[in-house]
């Protein structure tokens, strides 16, 4: 089966029109075009003409009409014109909709992911082509992903994402002066009691938020007992255990061994 590339014709990111936007191809552009609406417009879809109310992402197919206009400005987006031989198998195969509006609260990272590919865009190289088509298919994975993530949850729980999301972040980026250990604080700072934010993480991550604090103490210690000879006691202090016995528990249910046992193994 042969393995077909993107071909990327042009790329903006973050892209200002300070006297708003209209865009009226009736053919389309002869290519398809990956929208991110940062800013309200009148657009039209498959589905008709429709007004947006919070950011949102638009795929247009090849030769579609493309058509979405702001008068009242600034209009700012992000867009990717390309095509590839396979796209309309491609994009069923990881079930994105064509000429349909998608509101997908958490669109930092597909944001970033066109930043880089436009930086990439205006570089050289043996391969460059490969690189720009390995960036642009991992954004669609990952646009794929985040989307059908989403449309699994009520608009209720996708308000708490991307908050969530980083203070998940915040927990597997254990830090030794910035352990996130108080459930009540980190529920806290987000105007949350305590027993609702444990239910929204459970329900958006499948596990609790204590599982991920002692999981990624439990990670940290790892690295810590095989790259110094500091006392298991020591390490404990610095994961966030008071007492070692109490570190040593924990670090056998999740890994199986003592502490000095994965020691002596690594």
């Amino acid at each position: 089966m042969e393995d077909y590339q993107f071909e990327l014709h042009r790329v903006g990111y973050h892209f200002v029109h300070e006297k708003g936007v209209n865009i009226d191809r009736i053919n389309g552009s002869n290519d398809y075009l990956f929208l991110y609406l940062k800013s309200n417009v009148n657009i039209l879809t498959e589905e008709g003409e429709k007004q947006t109310t919070e950011p949102a992402f638009i795929l247009y197919e090849k030769n579609f009409h493309q058509k979405y206009y702001d008068s009242k400005g600034p209009f700012i987006n992000d867009w990717m014109h390309f095509d590839r031989q396979d796209a309309k198998s491609f994009f069923e195969k990881l079930d994105i909709p064509v000429n349909k509006l998608m509101v997908i609260r958490n669109s930092k990272d597909i944001s970033s992911m066109l930043q880089d590919i436009r930086l990439e865009s205006m570089q050289q190289g043996k391969y460059h082509k490969e690189i720009l088509d390995s960036k642009i298919k991992v954004m669609f994975y990952k646009f794929s992903d985040i989307y059908h993530e989403e449309i699994r949850f009520s608009d209720k729980l996708n308000r708490y994402r991307r908050d969530f999301n980083e203070v998940r972040n915040r927990i597997y980026t254990f830090r030794p002066d910035h352990m996130v250990c108080n459930v009540g604080e980190i529920a806290a700072s987000l105007n949350l009691s305590t027993s609702y934010f444990q239910h929204i993480y459970k329900q958006l991550f499948g596990v609790s938020v204590m599982s991920d604090i002692i999981k990624s103490r439990i990670e940290y210690a790892c690295h810590l007992l095989s790259s110094n000879s500091d006392s298991i006691t020591e390490i404990a202090f610095r994961c966030g255990y008071e007492n070692k016995e109490h570190f040593t528990r924990q670090f056998k249910a999740v890994t199986g061994y003592t502490p000095r046992q994965y020691r002596e193994k690594i």
